[in-house]
């Protein structure tokens, strides 16, 4: 075990974070909370390894600021200080693939600034004792995390924190909720640009912003995607029925679909609906489709594949009747 004495000085946290990242097993006191002599008797059998901490973090921070400038990504992640929203978009295009909810840091503590992501870790040893789920380092000691978890343990999420979303809350580093955090985690590689300011003005997520009980001091993140999460809902997407599709008639997936969830309503789901495939009404034929829909507060997807059968093109069994034109000659009558 680590202990560090906190000077109350920011230069402490960087050293959490750093020497976090070889042996998470730190306790942080207060200069003028213990006297040496008590320190000894709670340590008699622990290690104080302050100057080995302090050369882990001279050696981390060398090592995560020297980052090969030639490490691209396809993603540029934009944060905004000021309204706590983050937008990921293609490095290629510009445009926008994710956008998300954040807490920065309290009175602007986060950096600003351009930077490249540097290192990944699924749990993260944090400051004042609490661990982050799916981080991603930006900086220095700044990473993308979650909101805080009192423990390892994926139900110990501060629900006081969580509640925070989408205002300046943090000592610095940028939270997300589990599903976005785990976004970056998993498709933002190593060497991703990230852009931290306020100039930029980023778009909202279409996700809304999910409020959890505080009667429960910890709990699950609604949207972490563990099958175990008591928040995941039981979604429903199926067809309406077996009817045949008429030939050349109007068709809209929607309104031959059935939809559920025990936290948004059908209106909700269906416009989160993403098709892959088509039915062209005017061909008979049978047609494949997937469709998905998303549950707005959770963010959990269900995916199904449906058929669809246009009927054939009907036949024309009237006879037309034509009609005799009536003979425009005129007859001269010879005088």
């Amino acid at each position: 075990m680590i202990l560090l004495i906190d000077n109350y000085d920011s230069f402490s946290y960087n050293l959490v974070q750093m020497a976090g990242s070889i042996r998470p097993d730190i306790k942080v006191i207060r200069n003028d909370a213990m006297t040496v002599e008590e320190m000894k008797q709670r340590n008699k059998q622990k290690r104080i390894l302050l100057l080995t901490a302090m050369l882990m973090f001279a050696f981390a921070f060398f090592r995560f600021n020297t980052i090969d400038a030639q490490a691209a990504s396809k993603y540029t992640i934009y944060v905004n200080r000021k309204t706590n929203l983050v937008n990921v978009t293609d490095s290629r295009t510009g445009k926008l693939v994710k956008a998300m909810y954040c807490s920065t840091g309290k009175n602007y503590r986060t950096i600003s600034g351009t930077y490249n992501t540097t290192a990944k870790y699924k749990w993260r040893a944090l400051i004042h004792g609490v661990y982050g789920q799916y981080s991603t380092r930006i900086h220095g000691p700044y990473l993308f995390h979650s909101v805080p978890y009192y423990s390892v343990n994926k139900s110990k999420v501060s629900t006081k924190e969580y509640n925070k979303l989408g205002v300046q809350a943090s000592a610095g580093c940028i939270r997300l909720a589990v599903t976005d955090a785990k976004w970056i985690y998993d498709n933002c590689r190593i060497g991703t640009k990230v852009v931290i300011g306020e100039s930029r003005t980023l778009k909202k997520p279409a996700r809304p912003k999910v409020k959890v009980s505080t009667k429960r001091k910890a709990w699950w993140d609604p949207t972490d995607p563990d099958t175990r999460n008591p928040y995941r809902p039981k979604l429903t997407l199926k067809k309406k029925g077996k009817r045949t599709i008429a030939y050349g008639s109007t068709f809209e997936i929607k309104d031959v679909l059935k939809v559920s969830s025990p936290y948004a309503s059908a209106s909700a789901l269906l416009e989160t609906l993403s098709v892959k495939g088509s039915v062209n009404t005017k061909k008979a034929g049978t047609y494949k489709v997937s469709c998905t829909i998303t549950d707005p507060y959770t963010a959990v997807s269900v995916t199904k594949n449906f058929k669809f059968k246009v009927g054939k093109k009907p036949v024309n069994t009237t006879t037309e009747v034509k009609v005799p034109e009536k003979d425009s000659t005129q007859i001269k009558t010879q005088k």
